[in-house]
């Protein structure tokens, strides 16, 4: 058992106790059966690699995938498995400290909504995967694993800065981009222009430039394009349908400009992309933006 004083914030200078109780990894099997559970003696955080799975918390059923961390509060009731299709895997740390709720509180966790979305999970690899192969139970690695386990919960804590202060946004702001995503969501298909987008949200398009720039880090264009691929994608991994017949569903009617713009952004051809069976979530860079709105 470790003791870590913490000042300031939710924490008002007490000292909070740490104990990591198990690490370990899974690969789930895609028929693995639901898992219903209830910890009794501490808590156990949850890291998905890859691949996508759902968690059943206070009624509620989340869709999780690679980068979320979710974490099952002691003395409540989950249930969660993996997708049938595409599998998650992740790392998950057990730990008991007596004073859970307000430390993982300041990681954007609490027992309403025990999930997050790690905007750098490739930032925190190196940590999740040292914590893993050290953890052997002893008193010696414990020291160890918990400046691991430390680092990971300040990122988490970060990490959870970082989306308040994305959220401190103008409203107007927030409604104008949300409005415009949504319209090239449910509209990709169409042969839209920057000037159609506009024109369709009441908006001139300099200043649609700007609040993509700004909220989004792309253009409008970009966004249209790789939101296309990404569904593409969707596409390739689970049809059977061909290359031409995929590129006019998102929308492309000149198939070897649509391979182009997919190896743009994918960095393979759709038909190598297909061939590999890629376990990526290809929707992880809404969520690690912050704008998932499907």
């Amino acid at each position: 058992m470790f003791e870590v004083s913490m000042g300031g914030g939710p924490f008002s200078d007490e000292t909070i106790t740490l104990k990591i109780q198990r690490v370990g990894q899974e690969h789930c099997d895609p028929k693995k059966k639901p898992e219903r559970r209830r910890w009794d003696t501490y808590s156990s955080l949850h890291f998905v690699l890859y691949g996508r799975g759902m968690l059943l918390a206070n009624g509620e059923k989340v869709s999780l995938g690679k980068g979320d961390v979710f974490l099952l509060f002691k003395d409540e009731e989950y249930e969660y498995f993996p997708d049938p299709i595409d599998p998650w895997s992740y790392i998950w740390v057990d730990f008991h400290s007596n004073n859970a709720k307000d430390l993982v509180a300041a990681c954007g966790l609490t027992p309403k909504k025990p999930y997050t979305h790690l905007t750098n999970l490739s930032g925190e690899m190196g940590l999740l995967k040292s914590l893993y192969e050290s953890f052997d139970a002893s008193e010696v690695q414990q020291m160890e694993c918990m400046s691991y386990f430390l680092h990971l919960l300040s990122d988490l804590m970060k990490n959870a800065d970082r989306k308040k202060a994305a959220g401190e946004y103008s409203s107007v702001k927030q409604r104008h981009i949300r409005n415009i995503i949504t319209y090239i969501n449910n509209n990709f298909r169409l042969p839209l222009s920057v000037q159609d987008i506009a024109s369709q949200n009441h908006i001139s398009v300099s200043r649609m430039m700007v609040l993509f720039a700004e909220l989004v880090g792309i253009s409008p264009t970009a966004y249209l394009n790789k939101y296309r691929v990404s569904t593409a994608c969707e596409l390739l991994k689970n049809s059977t349908a061909t290359i031409g017949e995929i590129a006019n569903a998102v929308g492309v009617e000149d198939q070897l400009y649509f391979s182009r713009m997919f190896k743009k952004w994918k960095g393979v051809s759709p038909r190598e992309y297909r061939t590999r069976a890629a376990r990526e979530d290809p929707f992880a860079w809404l969520k690690e933006k912050n704008i998932d709105f499907r």
